[in-house]
């Protein structure tokens, strides 16, 4: 089995290290991890070069990429600094989310904002006798 980065995998990290060392240059390292820094401008530019929804199915406006090249991608923005909370929760879950179980209206309405990095997306979870603490969950 062959372990080695493809010359088109490599060249996607090179870009993603470029890119993401460029984003920390303009919008400082203001992040210590995938969810601390915000820049919508950045989430702008990561639909730019195709980075938002790019494993998300063609029919969908996704690039259809392997998962490989998102992990490349991350991991990449991930160790620069870059600020990519904007993108993060919208591209990994709430998009496929809405591929997978939401209607045609609610896909039309919302994934193109996800995928041009004009709208953003949170989490809020909430339970009781635990609020948002959902690690001391006990049933």
């Amino acid at each position: 089995m062959d372990f080695d980065w493809t010359p088109e995998q490599t060249a996607l990290r090179d870009q993603a290290r470029k890119v993401a060392t460029e984003a920390v240059e303009r919008y400082g390292r203001h992040n210590d991890s995938w969810i601390n820094g915000f820049s919508k401008d950045f989430a702008r530019e990561m639909a730019a070069h195709g980075w938002i929804g790019m494993t998300w199915p063609v029919e969908f406006g996704g690039g259809g990429q392997p998962p490989i090249n998102r992990l490349i991608v991350g991991e990449e923005l991930i160790a620069a600094g870059a600020p990519i909370a904007a993108m993060w929760f919208a591209d990994r879950q709430m998009g496929p989310t809405l591929i997978h179980y939401g209607t045609a209206d609610q896909q039309a309405e919302f994934l193109p904002g996800i995928l041009s990095g004009e709208t953003t997306w949170c989490i809020g979870m909430s339970e009781p006798n635990s609020g948002s603490d959902l690690a001391s969950l006990t049933t």
